[in-house]
């Protein structure tokens, strides 16, 4: 029997190996058993288990995934277009004539448009999340019951615990990490 004679194999929807595999040959028996069951005959009393050795796809990849490195010497970053990094000139470029900046939205950079606004009227700022700005609600809130303010860092805001704190002993004042996690006064 060839592999597209009238004969398929019928087998469960969740078998990988129907799936991979439709017109694979079996005997005329395995094919009645296979339509009792589907008919609603004998069931199969449970699932046989299969060695990855035995299903090619339960074997272990042999391949690897192969990004392509910059073309730029020394540099060991993922290429993101014309074999270059972000860093040495890959990447969308804002379509402003003149600059060279990335684009991040609408094919324009930060600096000639490539941002949304707050979509609350007469607001002028940049939305940051829902389509509004900081002012109007466009952060996620903090998880602390009954709190309306908008988190700092880790889902809460600034009263319950969120943001960085400086490390200097004593200090509770607002860190950054450009500043290895110290406030203005002790960096």
């Amino acid at each position: 029997m060839d592999n597209y004679g009238s004969l398929h194999r019928i087998v469960a929807k969740s078998s990988v190996d129907f799936i991979l595999n439709p017109f694979h040959e079996q005997s005329q028996g395995e094919v009645i058993g296979s339509l009792e069951y589907l008919l609603g005959g004998r069931r199969p009393a449970q699932l046989e288990l299969v060695e990855p050795s035995q299903s090619p796809c339960l074997a272990v990849p042999t391949s690897v995934t192969h990004r392509n490195k910059c073309s730029v010497e020394e540099c060991t970053t993922a290429a993101v277009s014309k074999g270059r990094c972000v860093r040495h000139g890959g990447g969308t470029r804002c379509s402003v004539a003149g600059c060279t900046k990335r684009t991040k939205r609408f094919n324009r950079c930060y600096l000639h448009g490539g941002f949304v606004l707050c979509s609350t009227e007469g607001c002028s700022s940049k939305a940051k999340r829902y389509g509004r700005c900081w002012a109007h609600g466009g952060g996620a809130q903090c998880s602390e019951e009954s709190c309306s303010k908008l988190v700092a860092k880790g889902g809460l805001c600034w009263s319950h615990g969120g943001g960085h704190r400086c490390r200097a002993s004593g200090c509770e004042r607002r860190s950054y990490k450009r500043q290895q996690y110290l406030c203005d006064q002790h960096a």
